[in-house]
C-alpha cells in the first residue's frame, strides 16, 4: 500500500490569507477523515486532491451532499423518472433523505468499484455527509466503507477521504488536521472538542492577521 502526496497552495485563493501550513501534504491508504473547524480548509483540500487526481486520469468518485444531495438529488431523480424515490424523498426528513441519497451512491460505488477491476489505485471522496445524519447511520458508513468497499479492493491502493465534523466519523478514525498538514488521532470526545475549538481559534488569527495586514 502507497502513500499518496500532493502538492496544495498554502494560500489557494490568492487572497493573502494562508489556509494551510503545508504546501506537501500525504494522504494514507484507507479512510482519512478530513479534520477542523468550519472554514478550516477541509472542502477547498478535497478540491485540489480531486483537481491532481484528474490531471492524472486516477480513478475517482465523490459524493457532495451539499451539491449531491438535498433539492439537487430529488432534481436528478425526477430528471431520471425515478418516481418513487422522488416521492419519497420529499416526503422524508432531512436524515432519511441522506440515507436515501447515500443508498443511491452506494450503489454507484459498487458499479465504479466493478468499471475499475483494472485500476491499481482508486479513490473516494465524501463531503459534508454528517449534516443531519444521526450517529448509528454514520456508524452504518463506517462500517460499509470498511467492510465492503476496502475488504473487497484490497489488491488495489484505495483513498476513502471524508470530510465531515461529526465527532462519530473521526472516532477510532486516522484523521489529517488539514491545517497543520499532520495526522492525529482524538482519545474521546473532549479531545476532538478541544480540538476543534484551537481550530476556530487559528482560523480567526489567521483572518485578524490578514485584515491588520491589509489596514
Amino acid at each position: 500500500m502507497a502513500d499518496k502526496a500532493f502538492t496544495i497552495p498554502k494560500d489557494p485563493w490568492d487572497t493573502g490569507e494562508r489556509i494551510f501550513c503545508k504546501s506537501h501534504i500525504i494522504i494514507h491508504p484507507g479512510i482519512t477523515v478530513l479534520v477542523g473547524c468550519n472554514g478550516a480548509g477541509k472542502t477547498t483540500m478535497i478540491r485540489f486532491m480531486k483537481q491532481k487526481l484528474d490531471k492524472q486520469a486516477v480513478s475517482v468518485i465523490s459524493f457532495d451532499n451539499l451539491h449531491d444531495g438535498g433539492s439537487n438529488a430529488r432534481s436528478a431523480a425526477g430528471f431520471y423518472g425515478d418516481i418513487g424515490f422522488l416521492a419519497t424523498a420529499i416526503m422524508s426528513s432531512e436524515g432519511e433523505n441522506i440515507l436515501m441519497n447515500m443508498g443511491q451512491f452506494a450503489k454507484k460505488l459498487g458499479t465504479f468499484i466493478r468499471n475499475n477491476s483494472d485500476a491499481s489505485e482508486l479513490w473516494v471522496f465524501l463531503d459534508a455527509v454528517d449534516s443531519g445524519f444521526s450517529i448509528d447511520n454514520i456508524i452504518d458508513l463506517k462500517r460499509f466503507l470498511r467492510e465492503t468497499v476496502l475488504d473487497s479492493t484490497r489488491d488495489k491502493d484505495v483513498y476513502i477521504v471524508i470530510a465531515a465534523n461529526a465527532y462519530e466519523f473521526a472516532m477510532n478514525e486516522s484523521c489529517f488536521d488539514v491545517q497543520s498538514g499532520l495526522y492525529v488521532r482524538f482519545a474521546d470526545y473532549e479531545d476532538y472538542r478541544n480540538f476543534v475549538l484551537e481550530s476556530r481559534a487559528k482560523k480567526d488569527a489567521r483572518r485578524k492577521e490578514k485584515e491588520n495586514g491589509d489596514g
